[in-house]
């Protein structure tokens, strides 16, 4: 694998001075039902791409901003004057005097930073690896979004290398044998949590077959075996600009989070890698099985109808089109997100049956048989067919698209209707919906709306047909696609 850059090693030396409305169920939202019985990590809608953002990011050293010598400090600072325990009275001790001082923060102060670098300096760091610290970092990856994805298979491999460089420069023999064991240990249960989450997400909401699901495993695999390959060609050059710093040098070369940073800056962007499926591949898979998920999700608890559904599961196609016909995936990828969608539309629809069939046994006093009827498969299709069929014929305006769904929706719905008069989904529910699908919501100007309104920083109301155009222009802006103009 080559790598690019190795001369740009960044100076080191200096361092130390340095969604749309939704219609037509009733439901107690404490009936909800997960459709791939996980919990969701709270997340930013980005894009119109919907990602998930890591709760455990901070446990990583370095991830993604420059990781300075001082940086490096405090991390080492902290751990020791705040490593918190109840039951140890020097740790009590080490609070109540920072309280006293009137220090309530986990920084230190210029003079204790610059006491406590002297100490590192003198003394340096032993070769031992914090074993529970790295468990932790690893295990931080076992719900990578896509947005996170490339940063994480970087920082997972850069810090096994640098932790494994450190063990074979501080231990020889048996000892070496087992640290290292307890290394690959560490190391294995990570990428395993990382790629089997990753993987389970694909197959949980595209609905990719276990084939598939197996050659982007693979794939994961082979990516994470080139990177560290690199990361390990590219340590020389990393510790010959440790040596460098001068006294720093005698603590930072076994700073193995330290040097991990080093490497991901020295390495630079790859190149081409031999797997399947590239990480941009994954990661234009992911943010798609993210907008599956999210519709997925409101399915099973009754906050999409067969309508919705297909108009949010279409847009999610929609963006896949898009990135197909702009050479942002491989062909390979490009197969797999078409080849899988009969069966995500199918995971969908099953989480939509199985929310109504549980309303259905579970009706309200005077709500009468049928009230929650089973899913009309033929809604869904219709809505769906022509919104994708007007965007292949239009030359991609999602904005026209969705007007033709919206279009076969009202037509489809009212059939829907006829067959299933007691749904309360359709009739007079839908009937409103298309109504007001192009209408701006009216807003209550009272005193206190207006205040909140204010203080939230809440922008201006959009009909439900202009959340989906914008959603579309904020995604082709992520693509560089620009805004169409057209929408």
């Amino acid at each position: 694998m080559n790598i690019m850059n190795w001369g740009n090693i960044p100076n080191i030396t200096n361092q130390i001075t340095t969604g749309a409305p939704q219609a037509g169920l009733r439901c107690d939202p404490s009936a909800a039902v997960c459709s791939t019985g996980k919990s969701v990590a709270p997340g930013t809608d980005i894009s119109g791409l919907g990602t998930l953002k890591n709760i455990d990011e901070a446990a990583r050293q370095g991830y993604r901003e420059d990781f300075s010598i001082r940086d490096a400090a405090e991390g080492l600072w902290r751990k020791e004057n705040f490593n918190f325990n109840i039951f140890d009275p020097a740790s009590i001790q080490r609070m109540q005097d920072r309280v006293r001082q009137g220090t309530y923060t986990m920084t230190p102060t210029d003079a204790e930073l610059s006491s406590y670098i002297d100490t590192l300096r003198q003394n340096g760091l032993d070769g031992a690896v914090d074993w529970n610290g790295l468990s932790h970092e690893m295990k931080s990856f076992q719900a990578t979004s896509a947005e996170e994805l490339e940063d994480g298979l970087n920082y997972m491999a850069s810090r096994y290398v640098a932790a494994l460089d450190k063990l074979e420069r501080n231990y020889t023999g048996d000892e070496l044998t087992t640290q290292l064991a307890k290394l690959e240990e560490i190391y294995q249960a990570g990428k395993a949590g990382m790629i089997d989450g990753y993987t389970q997400l694909l197959q949980d909401n595209l609905g990719i077959s276990d084939s598939d699901a197996q050659a982007v495993r693979d794939s994961f695999s082979s990516i994470l075996a080139e990177k560290e390959e690199a990361y390990r060609g590219a340590l020389k050059q990393v510790h010959e600009a440790v040596a460098q710093t001068g006294t720093d040098s005698v603590w930072l070369k076994n700073h193995d989070a330290y040097i991990a940073s080093q490497l991901r800056a020295a390495a630079g962007a790859s190149g081409q890698s031999g797997a399947r499926y590239s990480v941009q591949d994954l990661t234009a898979a992911g943010q798609i099985a993210q907008n599956y998920r999210t519709e997925i999700d409101g399915a099973s608890s009754c906050g999409r109808n067969e309508a919705t559904l297909a108009l949010g599961l279409s847009m999610a196609d929609m963006k896949a089109e898009a990135m197909i016909s702009k050479g942002l995936v491989s062909g390979s990828m490009a197969d797999l997100l078409r080849s899988s969608r009969t069966q995500g539309h199918q995971n969908a629809l099953a989480a939509l049956d199985r929310a109504l069939a549980n309303r259905e046994s579970h009706r309200a006093t005077g709500e009468p048989k049928g009230t929650y009827a089973p899913v009309d498969s033929a809604v869904f299709r219709g809505i769906y067919d022509a919104v994708l069929d007007a965007y292949r014929q239009n030359g991609g305006d999602a904005a026209k698209a969705i007007q033709a769904g919206a279009s076969a929706g009202e037509k489809l719905t009212a059939q829907a209707t006829a067959r299933a008069p007691k749904a309360a989904r359709w009739g007079a529910s839908m009937r409103s919906y298309w109504q007001e699908f192009y209408k701006v919501p009216e807003e209550q100007a009272t005193v206190l709306g207006l205040q909140i309104k204010y203080l939230t920083n809440q922008k201006s109301r959009s009909s439900a047909y202009q959340k989906y155009v914008t959603g579309w222009q904020d995604f082709l802006a992520s693509i560089g696609g620009g805004v169409d103009m057209r929408a």
